[in-house]
C-alpha cells in the first residue's frame, strides 16, 4: 500500500511538472498528446530511479526528457543525480549538453564551468566563460561578469579560481564588474589592499556600482579615507540602495569614525524614515553627540518601526540607549523606567546592571552602586573580569580615580597578561596622576599583545604629549595607524606628534581628518591649537567653542583656553 501511494504521488508530481513544461513558450510548439505521454513516461521513470537506487537509468530518462522537452530543470536534475552518484563526468555531459540546447542559459554556463573546475579543467572553465561573454551582447555583459561573483566567493579554491578568471576576463577589462570579481578573490587570498585597490577602481568607472561598493565595506579597514569618498559617490548615484548606505554606516562606526556614520545616518533616516536600524543607531550616535533629546525621538521612532515588524528584533539596545539619553538629561527616573522595560537574561544581565549601577552614581548613591556590583556572578576568569572591570567603571564614573586605579593594579597581578585589565588600569593610572605607572603598564599590554593598538596610541600618545622621544612616540603611533588606519584616535595622535616635532602642516592635515571623522571635543582642542599657531585664530576659537559647549568640563579643553587666554 506504502508503494502504491508513493508511486500515485511521484506520477502526480511528474503530470504536473511536465504539464508546466509544456506551457512554456519555447517547448509549447513542440508537444503534442502523444508526446506529452511519452515524456511524462520518462520523468515518471527517471523518478523512479533516482528513488530506488538506480541513478544510472534515472540519469538516461531524464536527460532524455530534457532534450525531448527542453527543459532547463530536467537537465539540471540530471546533473545533480549523476553528482550525487560520484560520477561528476556525466554531469558535465549533461550540463554541457543544457548549454548547447539554450546557449543564452547564464544557470547552464555556470553549472558547466563549476564542474570543469571540480574535474581540474581550469583551461576549459576559462574557455566557457570567455566564449559566454563573447556570445553576450554587450549591453548585458557587464551583468553576465556579474553574475561570476557567487563562484568567486564560494570557490573551494581561490587562488586556482583567480588564476582561471584571469584568464577568463582577460577580454573584458573596459567592464569595472571585472575588477569585482577578481578583487573578491583576491580579498579572499588575504590580499586586502589589491581588492580594495579593484573595489575602488570599478567604482571611478562605475560610482553607482552595488558590487563594488560591497567589496570596498568588506575591505573598509585598509583605508577608510578613501572608502567614505567613493562612498559619498555612491550614495549620490543609488540613493535608494539603503541597505548599503546603513553597512557604510556601520562600517564607519566599526572603525570609530563616528563623524561619518553620524552623516550617513541622519541622510539616511531623511531618504528612508522606516528603516529602523538606521534610526538605533543615529539615536545612539545623538547622545554621544551631545544631543540627548534628539536621541529620545530617534530610538521611540526606532521602537515604533520594530515593534511593527511581523518579527520583531530585541528591543533591549533601544531600552538601554534610551535609559543612557534619560540619565543625560538628568532624568534618573525616566531612566530607571526604560531599564525596567528589559526582560533580564544572561546576555543582557551586565549591561542592565551597569547602566542601573551608573544611575546610582549620577544620583551620589556611590556605595548603593558598588553593592549592586557585588551582585555579579564571579564563578569564571571572564565573569571576575567583567566584575572588575565594572566596578573600576563605577569608581571612574564618580571620580574615584585613584581608587579605581588601585582596583585595577590589584586586578593586573590577579590577571597578569590580560591586555584588557592593563589597558584600564594604564587608563586609571593617567587619570591619577600616576604617569611612570601608566607608561609601564602599556608597555606591558603591548608585551601581552603585540597587535593591541589603543595601547600603542595610547603610550605614543602620552610621550608626545610630554613632549618626550618623540621618534619613539610616531613609531608607536605608526603602528597604532596600521592596526587600526583611519581610526580618528590614532589620526589625532600623530597629528598631535607632528605637532610636537614642529610639523605644522602635517600636524593640521592629520588632525582635520580627525576631526572630520570624529568631531571629539578633545581633537577639537588640538586641532585648534595648531591653527592658532597657523594664525588661523577665528577658525580655532570656532572649533574651541563648539568642543566646550559639548564638554564644558574637559580638561584637555580648558587648558587649551586657558593656555591662549580664551573665554566663551
Amino acid at each position: 500500500m506504502r508503494a502504491a501511494v508513493f508511486v500515485s504521488a511521484l506520477l502526480f508530481a511528474a503530470m504536473c511538472s511536465v504539464a508546466a513544461f509544456a506551457q512554456t513558450p519555447q517547448s509549447a510548439p513542440r508537444v503534442n498528446a502523444q508526446d506529452t505521454a511519452r515524456q511524462v513516461f520518462a520523468v515518471l521513470v527517471g523518478e523512479i530511479a533516482a528513488n530506488t537506487g538506480h541513478p544510472g537509468v534515472a540519469y538516461t530518462e531524464l536527460l532524455k526528457a530534457a532534450r525531448e522537452l527542453d527543459a532547463a530543470s530536467l537537465y539540471r536534475r540530471a546533473a545533480e543525480i549523476a553528482l550525487r552518484s560520484g560520477v561528476p563526468d556525466k554531469a558535465l555531459a549533461a550540463a554541457q549538453a543544457w548549454r548547447k540546447a539554450q546557449p543564452g542559459s547564464r544557470e547552464a554556463g555556470a553549472w558547466v564551468v563549476q564542474l570543469q573546475l571540480l574535474l581540474g579543467r581550469s583551461s576549459e572553465a576559462a574557455a566557457t566563460i570567455a566564449q559566454d561573454l563573447a556570445n553576450t551582447p554587450e549591453p548585458q555583459r557587464g551583468q553576465a561578469i556579474a553574475d561570476l561573483l557567487p563562484l568567486a566567493a564560494q570557490a573551494e579554491d581561490p587562488a586556482a579560481t583567480l588564476t582561471m578568471m584571469r584568464t577568463a576576463l582577460a577580454a573584458q577589462q573596459q567592464f569595472p564588474q571585472t575588477d569585482v570579481v577578481l578583487g573578491v578573490l583576491r580579498a579572499r587570498l588575504g590580499e586586502r589592499k589589491a581588492g580594495f585597490a579593484d573595489a575602488l577602481h570599478a567604482l571611478s568607472a562605475d560610482p553607482g556600482l552595488a558590487p563594488a561598493a560591497a567589496l570596498l565595506l568588506q575591505l573598509y579597514t585598509v583605508n577608510p579615507q578613501a572608502a567614505d569618498a567613493a562612498m559619498q559617490k555612491f550614495a549620490a548615484a543609488q540613493p535608494q540602495d539603503s541597505g548599503m548606505r546603513l553597512a557604510w554606516a556601520q562600517a564607519a562606526l566599526a572603525q570609530q569614525r563616528d563623524g561619518i556614520a553620524y552623516g550617513v545616518l541622519k541622510q539616511l533616516v531623511a531618504d528612508a524614515p522606516d528603516l529602523a536600524p538606521a534610526w538605533l543607531l543615529l539615536g545612539s550616535l545623538q547622545t554621544e553627540f551631545g544631543e540627548p533629546a534628539k536621541a529620545v525621538v530617534s530610538l521611540q521612532t526606532y521602537l515604533r518601526l520594530a515593534r511593527a515588524q511581523a518579527e520583531p528584533p530585541s528591543l533591549t539596545p533601544a531600552y538601554l540607549a534610551l535609559s543612557e539619553a534619560a540619565r543625560k538629561l538628568g532624568d534618573d527616573a525616566q531612566a530607571s523606567r526604560w531599564l525596567d522595560q528589559i526582560v533580564p537574561d544572561a546576555g543582557n544581565r551586565l549591561a542592565l546592571l551597569t547602566n542601573r549601577a551608573l544611575i546610582l552614581v549620577a544620583q551620589g548613591k556611590v556605595a548603593e552602586a558598588l553593592k549592586l556590583v557585588d551582585t555579579l556572578p564571579e564563578a569564571t576568569a571572564a565573569q571576575r573580569k567583567d566584575k572588575l572591570l565594572t566596578r573600576a567603571q563605577i569608581l571612574r564614573d564618580a571620580g574615584r580615580y585613584d581608587a579605581a586605579f588601585r582596583l585595577l593594579q590589584a586586578g593586573a597581578r590577579q590577571m597578569p597578561g590580560d591586555v584588557d585589565v592593563l589597558y584600564e588600569a594604564a587608563m586609571m593610572a593617567d587619570k591619577s596622576g600616576h604617569i611612570s605607572d601608566m607608561l609601564q603598564l602599556l608597555r606591558k599590554a603591548i608585551a601581552a599583545d603585540p597587535q593591541s593598538q589603543p595601547a600603542y596610541n595610547a603610550l605614543g600618545y602620552t610621550l608626545a604629549d610630554r613632549g618626550e622621544n618623540l621618534p619613539e612616540a610616531r613609531k608607536l603611533i605608526a603602528r597604532a595607524l596600521e592596526l587600526s588606519p583611519g581610526n580618528p584616535f590614532v589620526l589625532d595622535s600623530m597629528g598631535w606628534v607632528e605637532y610636537r616635532m614642529g610639523h605644522l602642516d602635517q600636524a593640521l592635515d592629520l588632525l582635520q581628518q580627525a576631526y572630520d571623522a570624529r568631531p571629539d571635543p578633545e581633537v577639537g582642542a588640538h586641532l585648534g591649537e595648531v591653527l592658532w599657531q597657523l594664525g588661523q585664530k577665528d577658525r580655532a576659537r570656532a572649533i574651541w567653542r563648539a568642543a566646550i559647549e559639548r564638554a564644558p568640563h574637559d580638561a584637555v579643553v580648558q587648558a587649551v583656553l586657558r593656555k591662549y587666554g580664551v573665554t566663551f
